[in-house]
C-alpha cells in the first residue's frame, strides 16, 4: 500500500500523512491520518487568497523536509499568518505558528489538506 500511494503522490500530488502533536487540536487529532496535496510550486498571490481560513501545509526555510500542519488565517500580500487551531495557553511554547515566528512568504506554503481520513 506505501508503494501504491507513493506512486499516487507522484502522478497526482496527492499523499497520506500522519499528524504529530496536538496544536491542530479539535480539528485534528494526534495520530490522524488526513489525506493532502502538495503543490509543485508556491501559489500565485492570487490564489493564496483563495486558501485563508484552510488548512494548509508550511515548510520554513530554517527547517527544511519538516512540514507543519497549520489553519491559514491571514494573507497580506505576499506574507501570511499561519496558527494552530490549538488555543490553550498552557501549550504555547510548543506552538508553532507565527504567534512565535511571526509573518511567512507565501512561497513557505507546500499544500493542503484535502480531507480527513474515514
Amino acid at each position: 500500500m506505501a508503494l501504491l500511494l507513493t506512486l499516487l503522490s507522484r502522478f497526482a500530488a496527492i499523499t497520506l500523512v500522519d499528524v504529530e502533536g496536538k496544536s491542530m487540536e479539535p480539528t485534528l487529532r494526534n495520530g490522524q491520518r488526513i489525506w493532502v496535496r502538495i503543490f509543485k510550486e508556491a501559489p500565485s498571490a492570487q490564489r493564496i487568497l483563495t486558501f485563508r481560513g484552510r488548512i494548509i501545509l508550511i515548510e520554513r526555510a530554517q527547517y527544511p523536509g519538516i512540514l507543519l500542519i497549520k489553519r491559514l488565517e491571514i494573507v497580506h500580500g505576499d506574507l501570511v499568518w499561519v496558527e494552530g487551531d490549538n488555543k490553550d495557553p498552557s501549550l504555547a511554547e510548543l506552538q508553532h505558528d507565527s504567534r512565535k515566528f511571526g509573518w511567512l512568504s507565501r512561497e513557505c506554503v507546500r499544500g493542503g489538506v484535502i480531507k480527513k481520513k474515514l
